[in-house]
């Protein structure tokens, strides 16, 4: 075995591990919960990935007059300190969207950007096994 191939191979794993580890806390097996049962914009939240630094992406259903009657044209992802996290826009009949989460907890606020109102608020955490 050529002895060059080995040291790549472990300097790779290494700088792997480096940046997953300098890039934050880990979460393994993340869930996510939310309030969404009682909502006329959110249906519900969820997520396949295995791991998370610092935040998870998830898919976020919307009903199906969230978009059309709601007006329902920006997400925007709030983290517990009240900053901006992320925030994306969304197209009329648009009923499912890719975003990501903080870890933790967070709100999405649905807004209507054409009249300036809050349409709905959805309570979202994000939990998992966490390691440093």
């Amino acid at each position: 075995m050529d002895s060059s191939s080995t040291h790549g191979g472990r300097g790779t794993v290494f700088l792997c591990l480096l940046l997953v580890l300098g890039s934050g806390c880990l979460t393994v097996g993340p869930t996510v919960g939310s309030d969404a049962a009682d909502s006329p914009v959110f249906e519900g939240v969820s997520t396949t990935d295995e791991w998370g630094t610092n935040s998870v992406q998830v898919s976020l259903r919307l009903t199906p007059t969230a978009t059309t009657d709601s007006g329902v044209t920006k997400l925007s992802v709030v983290s517990p300190d009240g900053g901006s996290f992320y925030s994306t826009t969304v197209d009329a009949g648009q009923q499912s969207v890719s975003l990501p989460l903080p870890t933790g907890e967070s709100r999405i606020y649905a807004v209507n950007t054409v009249n300036g109102t809050v349409v709905g608020t959805l309570n979202v955490t994000v939990e998992g096994s966490t390691y440093p």
